[in-house]
């Protein structure tokens, strides 16, 4: 349980250095917090167990260590986009926020496909994450054409692969439920209809 302490304070760390942006993307209800709020609910909920001094079990400390982790690497890409291309200009970043969720999306769906990879040509996976990069960097705003793109070729991979893709997010949506946690605003992800 030591070292899970330490995990604990990184946590805190992590939510004093980005509580500002965090609450700022909360407010103005963004997509980014949407995607982002089942982690951190779920994150919060354990942090305050082990700060009430309760006793953490090893599924709720890998919980804890897999969201932190997952957290910590989403925001660190949404950072750099928001402060370093956006300049921090809320309003104008909010307005591209489907495409910056799209490439988280991809940065997921590739994590989770890595132990098919000899299986798989993701070239056309690849020209999708380029495509949207370049929409983002352009200030092109044709979310719903990304969209198309990208769901085509998600479809395309999962029916080769022969299964259902359940994401991380889609994981702890389920956790927060089964804590009966509240999530303000999350609505369900479904590959293949809504990116």
């Amino acid at each position: 349980m030591e070292q899970f302490h330490i995990v604990l304070k990184d946590f805190a760390n992590w939510k004093l250095e980005n509580i500002e942006i965090l609450e700022r993307f909360k407010t103005n209800r963004s997509l980014l917090y949407d995607r982002l709020e089942p982690v951190y609910v779920v994150l919060n909920h354990i942090y305050e167990k082990a700060v009430e001094n309760e006793d953490l079990n090893e599924d709720y400390q890998t919980i804890f260590h897999v969201g932190l982790n997952y957290l910590h690497t989403q925001f660190e890409v949404i950072r750099i986009y928001y402060e370093k291309l956006f300049e921090s200009d809320c309003e104008l970043f909010e307005s591209y926020t489907p495409l910056v969720g799209y490439l988280l999306f991809i940065s997921d769906f590739r994590t989770d496909l890595e132990e098919y990879e000899d299986q798989l040509d993701c070239s056309d996976l690849s020209e999708v994450e380029t495509l949207i990069e370049n929409m983002i960097a352009e200030r092109d705003d044709r979310f719903s054409y990304a969209a198309e793109r990208l769901n085509k070729v998600v479809d395309d991979i999962v029916s080769q692969l022969d299964f259902e893709y359940i994401g991380i997010i889609d994981i702890f949506v389920e956790i927060a439920d089964n804590l009966k946690l509240d999530l303000s605003s999350h609505k369900p992800f479904v590959i293949g209809r809504d990116i």
